[in-house]
């Protein structure tokens, strides 16, 4: 769903590929697409003892506020 892989040889700190960006950690996916992919067909991180509990970095951030000129 998310093209995201999981390659357990790599370590837990970077064991996930995600389609786009640097490798992450099972924390992460969980903190930005399984938790919502739950409803939707899965997740190929749904062992909650693989995964640590995610970090505030793990998840996306709000975006910066814009300030317009009228």
């Amino acid at each position: 769903m998310c093209n995201a892989t999981i390659d357990p040889a790599l370590g837990s700190a970077n064991e996930v590929r995600f389609s786009a960006g640097a490798n992450g950690s099972r924390a992460k996916l969980w903190a930005r697409v399984c938790q919502y992919a739950q409803e939707r067909g899965g997740c190929i991180n749904s062992n909650p003892a693989l995964r640590s509990e995610p970090n505030p970095t793990d998840f996306y951030g709000e975006a910066p506020p814009i300030e317009l000129n009228p």
